[in-house]
């Protein structure tokens, strides 16, 4: 049975490298950038409500290897105000996701009233001019509204 258990581990993980990504060498410098306009949503939460804002880019760099970016913002945080706040970005190839990241930004969230330009980024992967953007959707969850969670899902990237 152990050995059953670790090989559909095995090929668990080998079914989810090109989604999650892997160590790569660190990439070149950036030379393209292409953006969407920050998308902003207030999440009525207790005391002054949160407002967060998000920017979702493809990037490509020296080499022609591709990577999805966010940054993100906010205002009225801290005290604790969301159980759960991820974003799962992901670097698209024609709506297919070639890598993707979660980033959770509930620590950073609860914990500081402004953020500005906190990043999440998917690995460096291969990709084909003209074809490759960024994607992001947000899960979250109000504290104390015993509603449960959220999705947020925001536009993507223009292609690049």
């Amino acid at each position: 049975m152990k050995s059953r258990l670790l090989s559909a581990a095995g090929v668990l993980t080998l079914a989810l490298a090109p989604v999650l990504g892997g160590a790569t060498p660190a990439s070149a410098a950036v030379i393209a950038s292409n953006c969407a306009n920050y998308q902003q949503k207030t999440f009525p939460t207790s005391g002054w409500n949160t407002t967060v804002s998000i920017e979702v880019c493809v990037q490509k760099d020296s080499t022609g290897v591709y990577r999805a970016r966010a940054l993100v913002h906010w205002v009225d945080g801290g005290s604790g105000k969301f159980n759960n706040f991820d974003l799962h970005l992901r670097l698209e190839k024609y709506d297919v996701v070639q890598k993707g990241a979660v980033c959770d930004f509930t620590g950073e969230i609860n914990g500081q009233s402004r953020g500005d330009g906190f990043p999440c980024e998917t690995v460096w992967g291969p990709g084909v001019a003209g074809q490759m953007t960024g994607d992001a959707t947000v899960l979250y969850d109000l504290k104390d509204d015993g509603v449960g969670e959220f999705r947020w899902d925001l536009g993507g990237s223009p292609s690049m």
